[in-house]
């Protein structure tokens, strides 16, 4: 492979005798003798652009003038906590954009190794058998001096998503490079304001060490820091955030819940869905957010997964970011599995939501029944049965529904102030209110559910029937006078 021919050539311009030793992850300054590779400055030159002529077809391979760069027999022997931040010798700027962009190439496509020959003459394969995330540590460690520092957070954000020891192998990189700077060392001292205002005087917010500076506050001042890094977006996103506190997921939510309310609320929703590159994000958010500062799932739900009566009702931390998250235009299987992973959690109403998106009404209707709350069928946005068949089986579902072996408590823990139950009298009441009291009649008839009315079921449809009576004739009085007012003015 190219690259691989390329990265030997590489390794052996930059020769270290040992790089099995180092860890994944360090802390060493950088700017200390016993951390840096030495180079007998007799052998060290300066890598000018007549070099570039030397290139060969691959462009690349002669990048380097190796006699420039070679190290003397003397190197010593690199601790195991080697961090190279800075060039070991000095490189022409014609050519470290070169390097930069082929060194950052073979982390991207993931050429972390080459051919190594023993002294032997064979083929040393003890870096190859190891995992990947070490290999991509060690590639850090040897090479950060030569990286694109931009595409390489990107790359490793995205590649070693589950691996991170190589995000914090990055960030030691970061931090060693600006270990240097008076701002870095000013942040040492002082309460969270005052340490955000000396960032935000002191450092670009386009320099890629700006999420070390983030590192740093985080680690001093935990959830705190994160809420404030908004004010850096987008120089600092989601996706870095999520890999800075990828120990306390939790943290996470604070972050985009403060990011998102950060933006008027008519433009919170578009803005989230601008975050969601790439889309499977929306899911994994959704889980994290249905999982963290949420009721107990006993709560929600029975032994059969069922919803428990008013379980709708309990404080989810996190509910209006889920809702933003589940009204978002997505494909039927993404809301499919958002619809599943609200139904395992309990979390009611983006399940209720989903389902009507779905148009899965019959699901939606025996839940509503469960949650036992006459609300969610009254109202504007209320599950209002729209057919004959779906007022019956709404009608059977309550009848079916098992009779209340003791009071249930309303979520704030008293037992006279919930809502409203959902049983046949209620549930009849709304029908006669829908469809007027004779249908309604009749069809509670057809049901066999008559008996189960009380005298205020009565009242109620002869009150019904005066109103419709009255509107009758209130309609036929306001026709009436039309029709004299336009035969009026024929005349």
């Amino acid at each position: 492979m190219v690259l691989q021919e390329w990265l030997s050539l590489l390794e052996k311009t930059f020769a270290i005798k040992d790089f099995s030793g180092i860890s994944a992850t360090g802390n060493s300054s950088m700017t200390s003798n016993e951390d840096v590779l030495l180079f007998d400055e007799s052998k060290t030159g300066i890598l000018d652009e007549d070099n570039e002529k030397e290139k060969g077809s691959l462009g690349s391979e002669e990048t380097i003038d190796q006699k420039a760069c070679e190290s003397v027999n003397s190197l010593r022997e690199p601790m195991d906590d080697l961090f190279q931040v800075y060039s070991p010798c000095n490189i022409a700027n014609s050519f470290r954009k070169d390097l930069a962009e082929l060194t950052t190439l073979c982390l991207e496509l993931n050429v972390l190794t080459s051919e190594i020959k023993s002294t032997s003459g064979h083929v040393d394969y003890t870096l190859q058998q190891c995992s990947p995330e070490i290999l991509a540590c060690q590639f850090l460690k040897k090479y950060f001096f030569l990286l694109d520092l931009k595409r390489a957070k990107e790359s490793v954000k995205l590649s070693y998503t589950d691996s991170p020891c190589v995000w914090d192998t990055f960030i030691e990189g970061l931090k060693e490079m600006a270990s240097s700077n008076p701002t870095y060392m000013a942040m040492e001292e002082g309460d969270l304001p005052s340490r955000l205002k000396l960032v935000d005087d002191s450092v670009p917010f386009d320099s890629p060490l700006l999420i070390a500076y983030a590192t740093q506050l985080y680690e001093k001042f935990g959830e705190s820091a994160l809420r404030s890094l908004i004010k850096f977006y987008p120089s600092i996103l989601p996706s870095d955030v999520l890999q800075l506190c990828h120990h306390h997921p939790a943290e996470f939510l604070a972050y985009l819940d403060s990011l998102v309310k950060s933006r008027p609320e008519d433009q919170r929703q578009s803005f989230l869905e601008s975050l969601l590159q790439p889309e499977s994000l929306r899911l994994d958010w959704l889980l994290l957010a249905v999982s963290h500062d949420a009721p107990p799932s006993t709560s929600t739900m029975d032994d059969e997964g069922n919803p428990r009566p008013h379980s709708h009702l309990f404080s989810w931390g996190y509910s209006q970011l889920i809702l933003y998250l589940i009204k978002l235009p997505a494909d039927f299987t993404t809301k499919e599995k958002m619809t599943d992973i609200c139904s395992s959690s309990g979390f009611w109403p983006g399940y209720l939501t989903l389902c009507l998106e779905l148009e899965r009404r019959r699901e939606a209707f025996t839940n509503i029944v469960y949650l036992n709350d006459m609300s969610l069928m009254e109202g504007d946005s209320g599950w209002i049965p729209e057919t004959v068949e779906e007022w019956k089986l709404l009608l059977l579902l309550v009848q079916n529904k098992s009779t209340k072996p003791a009071p249930q408590k309303s979520p704030n823990g008293n037992f006279s102030d919930g809502p409203s139950p959902i049983n046949v009298e209620n549930v009849a009441l709304l029908l006669a209110k829908a469809m007027g009291p004779d249908r309604a009649w009749s069809l509670l008839q057809e049901c066999g559910l008559t008996l189960e009315l009380s005298e205020r079921f009565t009242r109620t449809c002869d009150i019904l029937r005066i109103a419709e009576k009255r509107q009758r004739a209130l309609i036929q009085s306001m026709l009436e006078k039309c029709d004299r007012f336009f035969w009026s003015q024929q005349a």
